[in-house]
């Protein structure tokens, strides 16, 4: 009786490795989408368009089917304001470095939570002159993925990069993104 036991308990747990590493390894991500630099204040009569386009790629790693790393570039395009036919332009880029949680909800579908740092580079040009600021900020964001086989999903994200840029010269702003892309899982 015992060793019924023991082969049924072995049987399952040889079962339950594959589904296991399934949701474990190395994975490249790609992803598009619409950034909005937020606390912008200008003047009346100043136009500013402060949403641009972004995106990141990069990489990560799932240590548990719950929790992982990832390290991406992010590009959080650019915002511009344009007053008496002169225009600034505030650009934002940089490294990115987060823990990430991973909730499984059924066979293909995940939520997805981030929190991080971004080594990021502000530049702020205006008038023929630019200003660059490079500072570690804080970052979080959530998301949702769909696996369609095995080895792709589709991804959508929800991004905040916290107060970037140097409040002494290119001025401190948040930077939201809200993206979609494609994950490789190998």
């Amino acid at each position: 009786m015992a060793k019924k036991n023991v082969l049924a308990f072995l049987a399952a747990f040889a079962i339950s490795i594959p589904a296991f590493a399934a949701d474990t390894g190395g994975y490249l991500f790609g992803m598009v989408g619409q950034t909005t630099i937020k606390d912008i204040d200008f003047p009346a009569g100043v136009s500013v368009d402060d949403t641009g386009t972004g995106f990141k790629i990069g990489g990560g790693y799932a240590f548990h089917r719950h929790f992982g790393v990832e390290a991406a570039y992010v590009d959080l395009g650019k915002a511009t304001a344009t007053a008496v036919g002169q225009t600034a332009e505030a650009k934002a880029s940089g490294l990115v470095v987060v823990a990430v949680g991973m909730l499984s909800l059924g066979q293909n579908f995940s939520l997805l939570g981030r929190l991080g740092f971004i080594n990021a580079t502000v530049e702020l040009s205006a008038l023929g002159s630019s200003v660059d600021s490079t500072d570690m900020k804080t970052t979080f964001g959530i998301g949702a993925s769909y696996s369609f086989t095995p080895r792709f999903a589709v991804r959508a994200d929800y991004d905040v990069y916290q107060k970037l840029g140097d409040s002494s010269t290119t001025g401190e702003s948040d930077v939201d993104m809200i993206s979609i892309g494609v994950v490789y899982k190998f």
